[in-house]
């Protein structure tokens, strides 16, 4: 489905701020009035650098929805891939449930393949409604809600210092070092930093130096977690470290607020060893009681289902991502894409790269784009995914524990949200 009849999609154009703004309240903020957030987006660009604002008009050209493309990028395995974020999808409510959505999503995945875009990342307000367009969930995130009182007190927390405009510069630095070195960090242009260093009411960023050169930072906010409002906690918006003496200087900075603040929540990637070092673990006793019924356990952190990441020219994806060292081998493709439709691409796997070739290999596998995403991304192993049920092969089936040693990856974590 590319096109509906009676509406057209266009690019966004200024005479379409009062309507572009007014869809996107009444899909994330439905509770304010229209002209609080006229005035609070008075200043916001519709078609800002490095984004396109698209819209969906009926034949009066009245909007029906809207959708922004992001044109940005972000780190994987030590490489940069161009990747189009897809932002602010909204849909007037007396339209919904006519397509029109899924209608803005395919013409977005048109575009992005038509510019041998590799991957495509979004936040969704549904897994399954992007499921469906091939996005696959490759964001998993944790957070622990946990008493201040049981992180330790590490002794380089003495080397943690406020915020200054002085810090800007070597904050940026710090943040693209460490971007480079993990999977999914976005690589952050001016215009992602804009505000970022005059934070609102309640957020402070604190980093960590040694000898004058700042080796990590945090972003945190004040907050309440119980309804009474009587206890402070401190979320962790994010947290930046280039070595483990500035990983446990913040740590040992948040457990040092005890006597202020009951509640540290932590927010972080899979791989994190944050649950390992507290004297606790388990949820904040001061907060209220949620249950947890199986077993004689205590409630500790919740798993959060985060972003989706979606190939779109498979090609240019596969070309550029390194693999692992391993014997060469060879597999066919068969890859299910409801969008973009079906292709067979044969890969060579040599010298840490992937080649496309001519050549039909001998051993075929049978996927969804969505499950090609999340293997390529580390996310799940196509061992498992076979045992499921989920591919299929026809050929040499041991070649699947090749390919999982080939693509081993951290999966994607990305503090950035659009």
């Amino acid at each position: 489905m590319t096109d509906l009849p009676g509406f057209k999609i266009r690019a966004a154009e200024e005479s379409d701020r009062a309507q572009f703004i007014n869809l996107a309240r009444l899909a994330f903020m439905p509770t304010r009035s229209q002209a609080d957030v006229e005035k609070e987006m008075q200043d916001e660009l519709l078609n800002p650098p490095g984004g396109q604002g698209w819209v969906v008009a009926d034949q009066a050209d009245n909007l029906a929805g809207r959708y922004r493309h992001l044109e940005l990028a972000l780190f994987f395995q030590r490489i940069e891939f161009p990747m189009a974020g897809v932002a602010g999808v909204a849909v007037a409510p007396e339209r919904r449930g006519q397509k029109l959505a899924q209608l803005m999503i395919e013409h977005a995945l048109h575009r992005f393949h038509e510019q041998q875009i590799p991957l495509s990342m979004l936040y969704p307000f549904q897994h399954g409604f992007y499921r469906k367009l091939g996005w696959a969930w490759v964001g998993e995130t944790r957070q622990y809600r946990v008493s201040a009182r049981h992180l330790p007190l590490y002794a380089e927390r003495v080397n943690v210092v406020p915020y200054q405009d002085s810090l800007e510069a070597s904050i940026k630095a710090v943040y693209q070092k460490a971007a480079q070195q993990h999977n999914g960090w976005l690589q952050r242009e001016p215009n992602r930093w804009k505000g970022y260093f005059k934070p609102e009411g309640g957020q402070e960023i604190y980093g960590y130096a040694e000898a004058g050169t700042l080796l990590g930072y945090v972003v945190i906010e004040f907050t309440h977690l119980e309804p009474t409002k009587t206890q402070w906690a401190i979320a962790v918006q994010e947290w930046v470290a280039l070595t483990a003496e500035a990983y446990r200087g913040l740590i040992g900075f948040l457990a040092s607020l005890r006597d202020q603040v009951t509640t540290i929540v932590w927010n972080t990637d899979p791989q994190d060893p944050f649950p390992h070092l507290l004297s606790e673990q388990r949820h904040d006793p001061a907060l209220p009681p949620q249950p947890f019924g199986f077993g004689l356990t205590h409630r500790f952190g919740a798993t959060g289902g985060g972003f989706m990441w979606r190939l779109v020219d498979v090609v240019k994806a596969l070309e550029l991502r390194p693999i692992h060292p391993g014997n060469p081998f060879a597999i066919a493709f068969h890859i299910i894409d409801p969008v973009l439709g079906n292709q067979q691409i044969s890969i060579e796997f040599v010298d840490q790269k992937m080649h496309c070739t001519q050549q039909p290999a001998a051993t075929r596998l049978m996927l969804s784009i969505e499950h090609l995403t999340q293997l390529f991304c580390g996310m799940r192993s196509a061992v498992e995914l076979h045992w499921l049920g989920d591919i299929d092969i026809e050929g040499d089936s041991t070649l699947l524990s090749n390919l999982d040693a080939a693509w081993q990856a951290k999966p994607p974590f990305c503090w950035d949200f659009f």
